[in-house]
C-alpha cells in the first residue's frame, strides 16, 4: 500500500503544469458549477437552516442559559393585601413539593448529604426550606393561613411521584374547601454539570429567578381548569417583572397536567435551579409572595369558587 501511494505521488509530479490560460478557464468553470449547484439546492438548504436554529434554541432554554442581567434593582414591595373574604383563619393556600428532595448548590453556610446529585433528604437544605419561608411570608405579611406540606413523595421510585402528590392535594382539597390556592414548589434543573449561576441582584440580594409551569394536559379530554390556571400563572409573571425585570421566566406550558386539574389556581413554581444557592432561591418568596397577593387583588372570586365562609 504504501508503495502505492508513492508511485501515484510520482505521477503527479509527471503531470504537465497547466498554462494560465487553462487555469483562467477552469477556475470559471468551477464558480459557474459552484453557483449553479448553490441555486439548485437552496429550499434545501434553508429549511435545513431553519430545523438546525429551533433545535439550537431548544437546548438554550432547557439549560437556561442566562444573558446578561440588571444588576443592583431596587425593588419596593408594597404589601397588597389580598381581597377580604381570603383573610381568614381557615387554610386558604396549601404549598406542597411533589418533587420534595430537589437541593441548590452547597455554600459554607448551607451544607448537606446527597441522598443523590443535587438531592437531599435534609428539610432544611432543600425546597422544603424555600416552602417554608414563602408560609412565612404569606402568613406575616398578608394574612393568609397556609399549610405548608412536607410529606416526601419521591419514595419508591421518582417518576411516579405526581400520582402520591395528587393523593396528598386531594386529600386537604377535600378536608379544607376554603383552600384556594395550590402551589406545588421545585427547583428547576441544568442538564450540565458546568451550569452558569443565574440570578438577579435585587435590594443588595442575590435573588434566584422563577418559572411558572402550566399543564395542558394533552392526553386528558377534560381540562376544566387550565384557562384560569395560565391567566393566574400570567398575572403572577407580569406583577413579578414589574418588581424586577426578568425576575420570572415567561410561562412554560407542558403537555402533562401536573395534578392542575383539581381546581382553578393551581400553580407550579420553578425556584431556581441546581446552579443556585439555598440563600438566592429564599430571597425571591418576599416578591412571589407579593404577587401570590396581587393576583388575588385583581381576581374575580365568586362565593361559588369556595370562598371561606
Amino acid at each position: 500500500m504504501k508503495r502505492h501511494r508513492h508511485h501515484q505521488r510520482k505521477a503527479v509530479k509527471r503531470i504537465q503544469t497547466p498554462s494560465a490560460l487553462a487555469w483562467i478557464l477552469l477556475t470559471a468553470s468551477w464558480m459557474l458549477a459552484a453557483g449553479f449547484a448553490a441555486y439548485l439546492f437552496r429550499p434545501a438548504a434553508i429549511a435545513s437552516a431553519e430545523e438546525a436554529e429551533p433545535a439550537a434554541l431548544a437546548f438554550a432554554e432547557q439549560i437556561s442559559i442566562p444573558q446578561e442581567e440588571p444588576v443592583g434593582i431596587s425593588a419596593a414591595v408594597t404589601h397588597l393585601q389580598p381581597i377580604d373574604s381570603l383573610r381568614s383563619d381557615k387554610p386558604t393556600i396549601l404549598i406542597y413539593h411533589t418533587h420534595t428532595t430537589e437541593a441548590y448548590t452547597q455554600t459554607e453556610q448551607d451544607v448537606y448529604r446527597e441522598s443523590s446529585r443535587w438531592r437531599t433528604t435534609d428539610p432544611t437544605q432543600n425546597v422544603v426550606a424555600v416552602g417554608e419561608t414563602l408560609k412565612g411570608i404569606l402568613e406575616r405579611d398578608y394574612g393568609f393561613t397556609v399549610i405548608h406540606d412536607t410529606t416526601d413523595h419521591e419514595p419508591p421510585k421518582l417518576a411516579t411521584a405526581y400520582e402520591r402528590s395528587l393523593l396528598t392535594m386531594e386529600r386537604y382539597h377535600s378536608e379544607y374547601p376554603s383552600i384556594v390556592l395550590f402551589i406545588d414548589l421545585h427547583r428547576d434543573a441544568y442538564q450540565t454539570d458546568n451550569a452558569p449561576c443565574d440570578y438577579l441582584t435585587v435590594d443588595g440580594t442575590e435573588t434566584a429567578r422563577l418559572m411558572l409551569v402550566v399543564g395542558k394536559g394533552e392526553k386528558y379530554s377534560d381540562k376544566p381548569y387550565y384557562d384560569s390556571n395560565i391567566a393566574f400563572a400570567e398575572r403572577i409573571t407580569d406583577h413579578l417583572n414589574g418588581i424586577a425585570p426578568k425576575l420570572c421566566r415567561p410561562v412554560r406550558i407542558k403537555p402533562g397536567r401536573y395534578n392542575q386539574h383539581v381546581a382553578p389556581n393551581c400553580i407550579l413554581v420553578e425556584v431556581g435551579h441546581n446552579a443556585n444557592t439555598l440563600a438566592q432561591a429564599k430571597a425571591s418568596m418576599r416578591y412571589f409572595a407579593e404577587s401570590i397577593a396581587y393576583a388575588f387583588k385583581t381576581q374575580e372570586i365568586k362565593t361559588s369558587d369556595w370562598v371561606p365562609n
